[in-house]
């Protein structure tokens, strides 16, 4: 995990234009999430490969690689599962963190767009003219609100689509 951090710090220090800490950080979380997931399955597999199984004797016998045969297909399978199931986790790691950024910069603008507002408010002195700009600010903030709602759903439809789709080819391949 702290390897996966040290990379990303690098990475982002290096690189011309680098990216905001933010987006940094973003991808520090993924690559968290992702190494973290990972552990926990070669934690399992070590776990599975030291306890003794009195099934693989028997699965293993020469009988025309039969019984063996079925054993390595099954242990394929379970090794390609993994790999998708790191996919999954890695792919929606990074669409819950854009999901949350685009929630994030949608509270803030919305909060500075209400801000300005009450300072056009305020600070003018002839009440037709406040009217107008409350109606005309009110009317912008909710056109921008909407859709930057709107772009936060699409995005959390294709976080879910994408994060389904290395499962669904793996279970594909397996059926076929």
């Amino acid at each position: 995990m702290a390897e996966a951090k040290k990379a990303g710090a690098r990475s982002a220090k290096g690189a011309k234009g680098a990216k905001s800490p933010v987006s940094t950080h973003k991808a520090d979380l993924v690559e968290m999430a992702a190494a973290t997931m990972a552990d926990a399955l070669d934690t399992v597999d070590s776990i599975a490969e030291a306890r003794p199984a009195p099934q693989a004797a028997a699965l293993q016998s020469p009988l025309d690689g039969g019984p063996g045969a079925l054993f390595s297909n099954a242990r394929e399978q379970a090794d390609a599962l993994r790999q998708a199931v790191r996919e999954a986790v890695s792919v929606s790691a990074r669409g819950a963190l854009e999901v949350n950024g685009k929630i994030i910069d949608a509270l803030q603008s919305q909060s500075h767009v209400a801000l300005d507002l009450w300072r056009t408010a305020i600070t003018t002195t002839d009440i037709p003219q406040a009217l107008r700009t409350q109606t005309n600010a009110t009317r912008q903030a909710y056109e921008t609100a909407s859709a930057q709602w709107r772009d936060i759903a699409e995005t959390t439809a294709r976080w879910m689509t994408r994060s389904f789709e290395p499962l669904q080819s793996t279970l594909q391949r397996q059926g076929h």
